[in-house]
């Protein structure tokens, strides 16, 4: 599966979904499938549902997303975290803090982009099976690159103004393979990782169509030039 490539303005700097996926660590999420597959159940949520990381312990898990894209979300206000890009691991800190009875804990859910595929593993099987086949370095390598990802997307999204996170988004879904981007409804994809209003939103949209920076095409963003403007 390829990704584009869009550096920005200056030429030298990488949007942060970009640097996410170059530097995944696709080897230790590997491991984990290899290990978890065989104990697990076959997971499905279709596009635009919703699947609750469960507060009760004895239903919760670890989800191994296996195909689609997705976002994970704050229960209590909705408010975008990351995104989730096939192949990768859901649930680890709401497993974590469910096995640990951590306090006034935050939970999460997962909001499919588009139709998402892969393996529900029961949180105690994995724990289980993690002690058993020493897996928690490879645990930390993916919590930590996803630390990694979280710092560099503060830039982009994290007191700034309007306009550029819309311009970060833009950027970060034209990079989406086209088999899930003709899938995505821009203005949605933006508005569910901004808060912003629909009339905002297709303000600025409507702006850089005219100014022939975008192409969008019943919803769905079918091109983009690489000198987006970097104010409005």
């Amino acid at each position: 599966m390829d990704f584009h490539t869009i550096n920005d303005v200056n030429g030298d700097v990488m949007h942060a979904f970009t640097f996410a996926q170059q530097t995944r660590p696709l080897s230790a999420q590997q491991v984990l499938f290899n290990a978890l597959t065989p104990v697990s159940q076959p997971f499905f949520i279709a596009a635009g549902e919703t699947y609750q990381f469960s507060p009760d312990r004895e239903s919760a898990g670890i989800v191994l997303l296996s195909t689609g894209i997705g976002s994970v979300c704050h229960k209590e206000n909705h408010l975008y975290i990351s995104s989730a890009f096939a192949p990768t691991v859901l649930g680890l800190i709401d497993g974590y803090s469910l096995y640990y009875n951590v306090p006034a804990r935050p939970q999460h859910y997962f909001y499919a982009e588009t139709d998402c595929e892969g393996y529900f593993v029961p949180l105690n099987k994995f724990v289980e099976i993690a002690d058993e086949q020493n897996l928690w370095h490879d645990v930390a390598r993916i919590l930590a690159h996803r630390l990694i990802v979280m710092s560099a997307r503060e830039q982009e999204l994290v007191g700034v103004d309007s306009y550029l996170k819309v311009r970060s988004l833009i950027l970060e879904l034209w990079t989406y393979p086209e088999e899930y981007r003709k899938g995505i409804n821009v203005v949605s994809f933006i508005q569910r990782r901004t808060g912003l209003s629909r009339s905002r939103t297709m303000t600025f949209l409507s702006e850089l169509r005219k100014g022939g920076y975008i192409t969008i095409v019943r919803g769905k963003l079918t091109s983009v030039d690489q000198k987006l403007p970097v104010a409005y």
